[in-house]
């Protein structure tokens, strides 16, 4: 499997691709994971940056998931539904299934994700693209678990626990498949590797897949 990851600091804080790969590299799972990132920037900038479209076209790609500014969703959704009409049409183009990062709320505004949400899920419908449902497994995880932080501390970004349950959601979004078979231990980079705790990883696992299937068998 080849996945590309197009989006912004979201997407390569910790190095989110990495993670997954290797989470699932070490499952038994032949999977490859790219990425055109660049930070603070939307999905809008990507459609017109050329390295954003050179690389759609050089895959070839099984999957390319679109992460776009943390707050398009909630204060531009039509720019968020306009440019990923046109993503999707050159990733259809390019035989790729779109799937559509529903990314988090920021740690002081948990009210914005019903918002975040329903506009990627609109957009998902006009498409027909696959929705990665990051954002409310989160928003599970935190209700759940109250005193889990997922955040860094401005609020916004991943640390290594929210990307830690970030790869898991895009494990079973893409296989279709539990990531409880998923380690608790992975690299960040070369020479880096973060290890999670047992429990805590099976919880996070657990949440992924129980927000996963509620997505796939809702038809949302």
């Amino acid at each position: 499997m080849r996945v590309l990851f197009i989006g912004n600091s979201y997407t390569y804080s910790n190095n989110l691709p990495q993670i997954l790969q290797d989470l699932a590299n070490a499952a038994g799972k032949s999977l490859t994971a790219s990425m055109v990132t660049s930070g603070d920037k939307t999905l809008e900038w990507h459609w017109y940056n050329p390295h954003t479209l050179q690389a759609i076209d050089n895959g070839p790609w099984d999957f390319i998931a679109l992460q776009d500014h943390s707050l398009r969703a909630v204060e531009e959704p039509d720019k968020l539904h306009g440019a990923v009409k046109k993503l999707a049409a050159r990733i259809h183009k390019a035989n790729a299934t779109p799937v559509l990062f529903i990314t988090w709320a920021r740690r002081h505004i948990p009210e914005m994700q019903d918002d975040v949400t329903q506009t990627y899920l609109h957009a998902a419908r006009e498409i027909g693209a696959r929705v990665a449902p990051v954002g409310p497994t989160w928003q599970r995880a935190l209700s759940s678990f109250p005193e889990l932080s997922l955040h860094i501390d401005d609020h916004s970004h991943p640390n290594l626990l929210g990307s830690y349950l970030t790869a898991c959601v895009f494990y079973a979004t893409l296989f279709e498949e539990s990531p409880a078979v998923l380690s608790h231990t992975f690299r960040i980079s070369d020479g880096v590797t973060a290890v999670i705790d047992n429990d805590k990883a099976a919880f996070l696992q657990q949440t992924a897949w129980a927000t996963f299937e509620e997505f796939k068998n809702s038809g949302r």
